[in-house]
């Protein structure tokens, strides 16, 4: 929230507009992925849901260059992922599968059982977004716990895409199996370091090329393996990362954040 310095500058104070104003597109988008989800347009809410991703990730870009940071910023943030992150991927499997009779035949008479398992994501995204509000103030190690609830909906998101392009009907099916498993990574113990704050070159340059890449044909709609590929690259080589450097890692100084696909604090 602004302070007395840019309450009376009237330049300062509307910098805090834009991250705030990025994160609220997010959430607006995500709302509009179960309007079009609803009129059967699966492919293009699961695009719509992979532009969230992007956008979660721009709000944090514009409040760092911006210096507009704020504790405001943080919780309409995490308040957004919740939804964005966790009801509506959660809520447009649900409409694919009953709008689908070929992937709807295996949960006949387990119907409970796949709306169980959907909700219980939904839960697991509200409970490690509430982790994160809690440890936010607190000093930790730089890692996550569990993997962040943008790169869990994205993945969801890119899996349904995927099996829509390819006609992979075994995998729509078990898209609520799946999505229990990505909530139970959500709040699990697992350790992750944040290789976004890498001052390697390398690093620094496969980052922002893996990155730009994403903004590139996210928006453009294609390539959505490449996508899954990079998310799944980071997941994996972070939980080697994680198990080997376990100590050293933990013994470091830090924020814990868990809803920021660019691996460093929440501002906004």
């Amino acid at each position: 929230m602004a302070n007395e310095s840019t309450t009376k500058n009237p330049t300062a104070t509307w910098r805090y507009v834009i991250p705030n104003a990025v994160t609220s597109a997010s959430l607006v988008l995500g709302l509009g992925v179960l309007a079009v989800a609803t009129q059967g347009e699966f492919e293009l809410a699961g695009w719509l849901m992979v532009w969230c991703v992007l956008l979660d990730k721009l709000d944090g870009t514009f409040a760092r260059l911006l210096g507009a940071s704020s504790k405001f910023g943080a919780q309409l943030d995490s308040l957004a992922d919740m939804v964005v992150f966790g009801v509506v991927p959660a809520g447009t499997t649900l409409l694919l599968l009953r709008a689908r009779p070929d992937l709807m035949a295996p949960w006949l008479g387990r119907e409970l059982l796949m709306y169980a398992m959907l909700s219980l994501f939904a839960v697991c995204a509200s409970l490690r977004l509430a982790k994160f509000n809690v440890l936010a103030d607190e000093d930790g190690p730089p890692v996550f716990f569990g993997l962040p609830t943008t790169v869990t909906g994205g993945i969801l998101a890119l899996l349904l895409l995927i099996g829509l392009d390819h006609q992979m009907i075994l995998l729509l099916r078990v898209l609520p199996v799946l999505a229990l498993i990505l909530g139970l990574l959500m709040v699990s113990n697992i350790v992750l370091p944040k290789i976004g704050h890498s001052s390697g070159l390398f690093m620094q340059v496969f980052r922002a090329v893996t990155i730009g890449l994403c903004y590139v044909f996210g928006f453009m709609r294609v390539f959505p393996e490449y996508l899954l590929g990079i998310s799944l690259f980071y997941i994996l080589t972070g939980i080697v990362l994680g198990l080997l450097r376990r100590d050293e890692l933990l013994s470091g100084k830090g924020p814990e954040d868990g809803a920021d696909l660019d691996l460093e604090p929440q501002p906004g």
